[in-house]
């Protein structure tokens, strides 16, 4: 395993066996650590979970010529399975080099899971 800064950290705040750094810092976010990459640090937040959003956000990004059709299937396979567009959003073309690609976010309600 890599020594990074966030590994090594990791280990002196949660001295566990482990097989991989993923592993550890799954058990850390468990505990409650989140590691805040401005300050290279692991954090300990106790504060009560709000409850999860209904929503569902999806990025759409593919070539421009077939983004709008990906989207265009991908609402229809979603709302097959229960859930219903919000809104979508309008095509954004990406920035160099990526130019050739572009995006579109849906957003969708649960509605079989409220």
């Amino acid at each position: 395993m890599k020594r990074t800064q966030k590994y090594s950290k990791a280990c002196q705040v949660l001295k566990v066996p482990h097989q991989t750094q993923e592993e550890l810092y799954a058990e850390l976010n468990r505990l409650g650590w989140y590691w805040q990459a401005a300050k290279k640090e692991w954090e300990r937040d106790d504060t009560p979970a709000k409850e999860a959003t209904k929503l569902i956000r999806v990025r759409v990004w593919a070539a421009r010529e077939i983004v709008e059709n990906a989207a265009d299937l991908f609402v229809e396979n979603a709302e097959d399975m229960g859930l219903k567009l919000l809104e979508r959003s309008n095509l954004y073309p990406c920035r160099p080099p990526n130019q050739l690609e572009s995006r579109i976010y849906l957003t969708f309600e649960d509605l079989e899971n409220e």
